[in-house]
């Protein structure tokens, strides 16, 4: 008997009782099924893997689909950079190859042609996958072309995060999201609360989250204690979105405590007239490597998200597997994600509850540690890098 004739037996015995197990079959069947399989992921609309370097994510970006390449013959990345071809070299190790932009025009215009330009690549493959919403019609108009099957991911609500600032953009993201779920064959979101979006194509809708890498977002034995102030710690764009007004305002008054605001954005220098104007005891450091951010989670007592709208923020899953307890905002995307007490705070968007969510966690050293603990066993259970693997395999 063959020695995978052997191991099949063996898994298939053991399937029903052993948690590892059921991983180990999932696993072993899925390198049987897609060895000789090829998957194309369309960059989102103006995406390109300079600028996910540029901005800090391209490790991170990199590491599901290098995880992805184990089990495909070919994973093909089609992007919107001219020079993103100078990535192909590296990426050729994990069966991943790069189709850059080819030419010099308008990318809606190269979203249009690039099935055509493409067309050898995208006629051998075997499924489509968008990384995000915005950019899907491209794998549409693939699918009607060369018959394969689409997995549509919408990465966050394109029309939640639109309808909070436009009505003309609310209107647009509702129709590309209409016309992608009528041709997916699979449309994944990264929370329940994102299901409902989509109507009569509900049936569709699985729940993949963001993964987040357990060994490089960890707690540091050796935790670098620069000062006797209470260190908060905000990270993200600043942008409306976020609401750091409030959480800025929310500081004014409270003595002994420092916020350290890492990322950038349109609002920057508005926040930063607000720590003037109220002599708040702000750092901002603008933007940070992205594998650089595990010590500065670990660094802080705090990390704070004041967010008026989320899907499943990446950021708050990384914060919560250094063990940082987490004051967050009670909307749709973090509720989903985290549970009052347990593994995070949670308060209103207002800047009184957030100051009265940082005034409890200040006074209460073991309500803070007690949170941190629960964020990171959440993490370990749910959304580690393995785990997100064993659903993402399941489509295809």
């Amino acid at each position: 008997m063959a020695p995978a004739d052997n191991l099949n037996i063996y898994l298939n015995t053991n399937l029903n009782t052993d948690p590892p197990v059921r991983q180990a079959v999932l696993n072993h069947d899925a390198f049987g099924k897609l060895k000789n399989k090829k998957l194309v992921l369309f960059f989102t609309y103006g995406v390109s893997l300079d600028l996910w370097e540029r901005r800090g994510l391209l490790a991170r970006e990199l590491k599901l689909y290098q995880k992805l390449g184990e089990y495909f013959e070919k994973i093909y990345f089609i992007t919107y950079g001219r020079m993103d071809g100078r990535f192909a070299a590296k990426l050729a190790a994990d069966n991943i190859a790069v189709l850059p932009k080819k030419f010099r025009c308008p990318n809606f215009i190269y979203s249009l042609i690039l099935s055509i330009i493409y067309w050898k690549e995208l006629s051998g493959a075997d499924f489509y996958k968008t990384n995000q919403m915005l950019g899907s019609w491209t794998a549409v108009i693939a699918k009607w072309l060369y018959k394969k099957k689409l997995i549509v991911r919408t990465g966050y609500s394109l029309s939640l995060f639109s309808q909070k600032t436009s009505s003309i953009k609310f209107y647009l993201s509702k129709v590309i999201e209409k016309f992608a779920g009528k041709f997916a064959d699979i449309i994944v979101v990264a929370s329940d609360s994102e299901k409902i979006l989509f109507g009569n194509n509900i049936n569709k809708v699985t729940v993949i989250p963001n993964y987040v890498d357990i060994d490089l977002f960890k707690p540091l034995e050796n935790k670098k204690n620069i000062s006797k102030e209470i260190s908060l710690l905000s990270v993200g764009r600043m942008e409306p979105q976020k609401n750091l007004g409030n959480l800025l305002l929310a500081l004014k008054g409270l003595e002994n405590i420092k916020l350290i605001m890492v990322g950038f954005g349109s609002l920057e220098n508005k926040l930063k007239k607000i720590v003037k104007d109220n002599n708040l005891n702000v750092e901002f450091l603008g933007n940070v490597p992205h594998n650089e951010l595990p010590k500065y989670f670990n660094n802080a007592d705090i990390f704070v998200l004041p967010s008026l709208y989320e899907g499943n923020p990446k950021v708050l899953l990384e914060a919560m597997a250094c063990g940082i307890p987490v004051l967050a905002t009670k909307v749709d995307g973090i509720s989903a994600t985290v549970t009052h007490l347990r593994d995070a705070f949670l308060t209103e968007i207002d800047s009184v509850s957030l100051r009265g969510g940082i005034e409890i966690l200040l006074n209460d050293l073991a309500l803070r540690e007690r949170i941190g603990h629960g964020a990171r066993q959440t993490i370990l259970n749910c959304y580690s890098l393995d785990k997100i693997i064993n659903l993402e395999l399941k489509n295809y």
